[in-house]
């Protein structure tokens, strides 16, 4: 069984800086984990946007996606703006599976991480 493309997904900002530790995750988790194809990507701002890399990737032969979000909540973003990009995918390219993750912040492993650095 082949791996779903795993699409970090990112917000974007206008400063170069704010990318840098989105980038890291993105090479570490490729490095630890180098059968699956890791693709970094973002909302807005930046390149390459969600639907350019789902793009590129179904390009590349790649019909099983999985979108992990690099946010701390489900705001605005994550309920109206990521399922209707999703909604346009499923009708530009109706081979595709499609699955969207929760945040991030919404781990049970990622608030313990973020007590264990404030304690």
């Amino acid at each position: 069984m082949t791996h779903p493309v795993q699409l970090l997904l990112a917000h974007g900002s206008r400063d170069p800086e704010w990318r840098q530790p989105f980038e890291w995750i993105a090479a570490d988790l490729q490095a630890a984990h180098s059968q699956r194809r890791i693709v970094l990507c973002y909302l807005e701002l930046w390149s390459p946007s969600l639907p350019e890399a789902i793009q590129a990737e179904f390009a590349r032969g790649s019909r099983n996606f999985q979108i992990t979000p690099l946010f701390w909540s489900r705001g605005r973003h994550l309920r109206d703006d990521v399922p209707r990009i999703l909604q346009e995918l499923a009708t530009d390219l109706p081979d595709c599976k499609i699955t969207l993750d929760p945040p991030v912040g919404e781990s049970e492993i990622v608030r313990s991480a973020v007590l264990r650095l404030l304690a």
